[in-house]
């Protein structure tokens, strides 16, 4: 699965190596990050056995960097001068307790290796490829002379690309241009409401920097007039809020029926689904989905399909809790977040794409939009959103618990039913 012959002449950001590159599962080669001397490579293994990878430059007997994942954990060699020697890792303080550092009892797993010259770090991680996940790291000592390169015991990894990997890979290999640094923030502003301090502490993204497919979805319900409460109808959040409580509301009859929803009936795990127009086959069900979170209510961990999504909160707030993979073996979040009205998330097919919802409030039930869509180079679009359950994944049919426009009809002659009388 080489590609070391070809040339990059626009520096992609994200490469996927699919099966048809590869001989048996097993690297022919090697894989070429398209940088020199940074990038991240992840991958699942076709068998649990230990596997190594390292990264050298092209000219032989260069000295080499080498992760070593096993049973037992996980390691750092480096080769020079003729002879492998152990060189220091930092596990990760924030990993979640109990987390296996070597080889992953889920098959599905996606190790990932992030390279970095610049900011001398060599890291490894699970799941997203992001520093979240991440689970050791090397730090490189400062180079002796900023200047001059020839002093840096690892100015060969400036120039090094080649990448080989000993394990039998599973499906499609990703390359990425770019090593895990930071974490890609999940909210979203507008451009003219970033400020210098928000961009310093990596608070928050702007429009610009999401996916195409995300960008398309954000500039269909962020404007200002993209709201619940509406001149037409100013108490609609009131309504439901109403609805939820009062024992003949239909929103609160509604989420009883379906407690067993997700298997095992728990009527804490339910939420309202209100859709807006029609499935186009662009997305898991339909693309536009105003979604009804009581306090204390939430989903299970789940993912999108690999459909590309953007949440905005129409009404009160939202818990988003993060997971590296969607996996029985994973069910501790490394990240939380919450989003308050008019503040919006997204999530694309690699990043924030596992997660739980959760109204954690007090009294306000949290409306959220959620808007999908496949990216147009996705030729596989899946119609299910997967889900946890217990020790297994299942699929979830995105279904419909009513239509918006008829939905609408209904809140306002609940409403109209219990606050306007006959003169």
């Amino acid at each position: 699965m080489s590609h070391a012959g070809e040339d990059f002449l626009s520096v992609p950001a994200h490469l996927t190596l699919t099966p048809a590159e590869q001989s048996g599962g097993r690297i022919a080669d090697f894989i070429r990050l398209p940088v020199l001397g940074q990038g991240t490579v992840g991958f699942m293994i076709a068998d649990k056995v230990p596997f190594s990878v390292g990264i050298q430059s092209k000219t032989w007997g260069t000295p080499t960097l080498r992760w070593n994942v096993g049973f037992d954990g996980v390691s750092l060699d480096e080769h020079a001068q003729g002879a492998w020697h152990p060189v220091l890792t930092m596990p990760n303080p924030d990993a979640e307790p109990g987390l296996l550092h070597g080889l992953d009892p889920d098959p599905a797993c996606k190790y990932w290796f992030s390279f970095d010259y610049h900011n001398r770090r060599l890291r490894y991680g699970k799941g997203e490829m992001r520093l979240g996940c991440m689970i050791a790291e090397c730090r490189l000592p400062p180079k002796p002379n900023e200047t001059d390169e020839d002093d840096d015991p690892y100015g060969w990894l400036l120039q090094a690309r080649r990448v080989e990997v000993t394990a039998t890979i599973r499906e499609a290999v990703d390359v990425w241009r770019d090593p895990v640094t930071v974490d890609v923030p999940m909210k979203v502003v507008p451009h003219d409401r970033m400020t210098m301090d928000m961009m310093a502490e990596g608070r928050t993204a702007v429009p610009g920097n999401l996916t195409q497919t995300c960008r398309q979805l954000y500039d269909n319900v962020a404007g200002e007039s993209f709201r619940l409460d509406t001149p037409d109808f100013p108490q609609f959040a009131q309504a439901i809020r109403e609805s939820l409580e009062s024992a003949d509301g239909w929103c609160r009859r509604t989420l009883e029926r379906k407690a067993d929803e997700f298997g095992t009936p728990d009527p804490d795990k339910t939420y309202l689904r209100i859709t807006l127009g029609q499935n186009q086959g662009d997305s898991p069900g339909v693309p536009f989905v105003m979604e009804i979170w009581p306090v204390g209510h939430y989903s299970p961990i789940h993912d999108h399909g690999g459909a590309e999504a953007v949440i905005k909160v129409l009404h009160g707030a939202i818990n988003v809790d993060l997971y590296r993979m969607l996996s029985p073996h994973h069910q501790r979040p490394f990240s939380t977040a919450v989003f308050e009205t008019n503040d919006v998330a997204w999530i694309s097919s690699r990043l924030n794409q596992v997660h739980k919802l959760v109204n954690r409030g007090e009294r306000e039930p949290c409306i959220t939009i959620q808007c999908y869509l496949y990216a147009e180079t996705n030729e596989a679009h899946w119609p299910y959103f997967d889900y946890l359950a217990k020790s297994k994944i299942a699929h979830f049919d995105p279904n419909s618990d009513d239509d918006y426009v008829s939905f609408k009809v209904r809140m306002k002659e609940e409403w109209n039913s219990r606050h306007v009388t006959d003169a």
